[in-house]
């Protein structure tokens, strides 16, 4: 699907978003939480790179994950589990920032009348305190997140859970994420994807995302969807290979 079909065929009349990696870079407290978890465990810390590519499954994968690689996947999980969640609640929104232009594409996009919501496979406390914390809450007429009892992304459930919070069809609605993880999560739900280039991705590059669009960032994607930005020609952004 290319991201003139978009324009041409659908009304956006919703935005679903991911969390990190898209709208808020979280990437430096998640390290220092875990760093600090391993530290208690006597376990070596990992590179901020290594940190970042595990952010976008969840809390338990990215602990489990972790421990794969500092070489102790004997460690007690849920153990670690508990503990990076400790740190993490403590340190929470104090060094998180939406990245550049995100607030404005909120803003815009609120002045627009387009509905908005966040899914993330993060837990819902860390969720909502991160949002609050931001002050931009009060532009989401919900989240869905990954402590929800709902099937979490790369499955599309989550996708189809935003807008029923929001009233409105899957066919109505684009996601905006960074990873491989919301591209498929989307193509499962069936609306289209966007993509913008400075996210995680779990260490890919985002030349490797088969997304409908790239944007370079969030307040671009509100000026292509309120028509302040011509499309251009040639938008989409085709599969690889």
């Amino acid at each position: 699907m290319s991201g003139f079909f978009c324009f041409v065929a659908m009304e956006i009349r919703a935005v679903i978003l991911d969390l990190d990696g898209t709208l808020v870079d979280t990437s430096s407290e998640i390290a220092l939480a875990l760093d600090t978890t391993f530290s208690e465990l006597g376990l070596a810390s990992l590179p901020r790179g290594n940190v970042e590519a595990l952010i976008g499954r969840g809390v338990r994968s990215l602990v489990e994950r972790a421990l794969i690689q500092v070489g102790a996947p004997a460690q007690d999980v849920d153990a670690a589990v508990e503990r990076f969640e400790h740190h993490y609640a403590r340190i929470l929104g104090t060094q998180a920032r939406l990245f550049p232009r995100a607030l404005e594409g909120l803003r815009a996009l609120h002045a627009a009348g387009i509905r908005m919501s966040v899914v993330t496979n993060k837990p819902r406390y860390f969720t909502q305190r991160l949002l609050q914390r931001l002050g931009v809450e009060a532009f989401f007429a919900g989240f869905v997140a990954g402590d929800d009892g709902i099937a979490r992304k790369p499955h599309g459930d989550m996708l189809l859970a935003a807008c029923r919070i929001m009233g409105v069809g899957i066919e109505s609605a684009l996601m905006i994420g960074d990873s491989d993880n919301d591209v498929r999560a989307a193509r499962a739900a069936g609306c289209a994807i966007w993509c913008v280039p400075y996210g995680y991705n779990e260490g890919r590059g985002p030349e490797t995302l088969a997304c409908d669009r790239m944007v370079a960032t969030l307040e671009e994607a509100a000026e292509l969807i309120t028509g302040k930005l011509d499309p251009g020609p040639s938008p989409q952004q085709r599969r690889p290979g």
